[in-house]
């Protein structure tokens, strides 16, 4: 089923370590139906904390993908609810996306084809999928004129993702792949991947695209 064309963009969330899910819950509350988290670290520039060896702080990382009209009132609820708009309290930020495969089961147009355009030349395409199944990613891509991908390590946090044990919530860990690609290969990539994973069925995976506006580093078989 193809959708008519929303602008979407990728909300990210960066708070220090064990907000994550407190972020994510404030935000369903806005009809935000799931996200994925990536674990890392931030840097403070303090003297003492560095002599206790406390100078790494351990940060997580909320993605979530949601409709543009949605930025500004997420933001401020966000920001209000968490106090982002003090230091040390949080980052907020968001990308615009090219092109979705997969959310909620729905498939969108990209919108390189909707204003008939091609005026990039790279495009990086991110595949979240159960822990395990990123190599599955790679083959399938690589089948399509992809030459490899990046798999980062996070946990899932949507719906269809949870299992309970003894009535707590456990969240499975995700592949997260990033692969970029020549334009005028990634449809044919998205497409091989959805086929091979199953993806257009609830709780497989997510596809996004977003624009990319320069490389370096790559070079062409």
């Amino acid at each position: 089923m193809v959708m008519e064309d929303k602008a979407l963009s990728l909300f990210c969330v960066i708070v220090n370590f064990g907000e994550g899910s407190k972020v994510l819950k404030a935000a369903k509350e806005l009809g935000v139906t799931g996200g994925t988290f990536l674990l890392g670290k931030g840097t403070v520039k303090n003297s003492i904390l560095n002599l206790l060896g406390l100078d790494e702080v351990r940060k997580e990382i909320l993605l979530m993908v949601i409709e543009e009209s949605m930025e500004e009132k997420l933001n401020e609820h966000l920001t209000k609810k968490f106090h982002m708009d003090k230091p040390n309290h949080g980052i907020t930020f968001s990308i615009p996306i090219n092109h979705l495969a997969i959310l909620n089961g729905h498939e969108y147009i990209s919108k390189q084809k909707l204003r008939g355009a091609d005026d990039m030349k790279y495009e990086a395409i991110f595949t979240i999928v159960n822990k395990g199944l990123s190599d599955d990613v790679v083959e399938a891509a690589q089948s399509a004129g992809s030459t490899g991908g990046t798999v980062i390590h996070g946990r899932g946090a949507g719906s269809h993702d949870t299992a309970k044990l003894f009535n707590i919530e456990i969240e499975p860990e995700k592949d997260i792949v990033l692969i970029l690609s020549e334009t005028d290969k990634t449809e044919a990539i998205v497409n091989a991947i959805k086929d091979k994973l199953n993806i257009e069925e609830p709780g497989k995976g997510v596809i996004f695209v977003v624009d990319v506006n320069r490389t370096f580093g790559l070079y062409r078989k």
